[in-house]
């Protein structure tokens, strides 16, 4: 390509770009997806104790604990609200040092709501009896479907008769 014809190429660009960018209509990006804050609250206890397996060292990893409980979501918009909102189901996997009880976390928290379902991968670290870190929307069902989003959590775990009692609180952004 000669010289010449490059730059009326490099031209014609230069034009058809500041066109768009003068005349947004003429563009044909997407819809913006309307972004909602969530806040929620959630508490259960522990319904499968799961494996304990030593990995040496002074460390182990819990496998598989299972825990049931409720969650309840509010935010500005009805749909994350409701479908943050139900009956919980949290697998957890830890991988612990005994004598600090910390370490990392990873859990799959399921809500089941009136509209759908939310599957909420939490990963993060736990120092004695808290845990923190960051959590996804990573499957969505039903009426909650559209839904994505992600965020930051804090758990709390502490001892009961009938087994382990823990309380998280999430907080982030929802996308529909």
């Amino acid at each position: 390509m000669t010289w010449l014809k490059q730059r009326c190429l490099a031209l014609g660009l230069v034009l058809l770009v500041s066109a768009i960018v003068a005349r947004p209509e003429a563009s044909y990006a997407a819809p913006a997806a309307s972004s909602d804050p969530v806040f929620g609250v959630a508490s259960g206890t522990t319904d499968d104790d799961g494996d304990m397996t030593p990995t040496g060292n002074g460390k182990f990893t819990i496998d598989d604990r299972v825990y049931v409980g409720k969650s309840i979501g509010r935010s500005v918009a009805g749909l994350a609200a409701t479908c943050f909102t139900g009956d919980l189901r949290s697998v957890e996997e830890w991988s612990l040092e005994s004598a600090k009880m910390a370490g990392t976390h990873e859990s799959m928290v399921t809500i089941k709501s009136d509209h759908g379902a939310l599957t909420l991968r939490l990963r993060g670290q736990m120092e004695q009896f808290t845990a923190s870190g960051n959590w996804q929307i990573v499957k969505s069902t039903g009426g909650c479907s559209d839904l994505d989003g992600e965020g930051k959590y804090t758990a709390s775990y502490s001892s009961a008769k009938n087994g382990l009692n823990f309380k998280l609180t999430f907080d982030g952004q929802t996308e529909s």
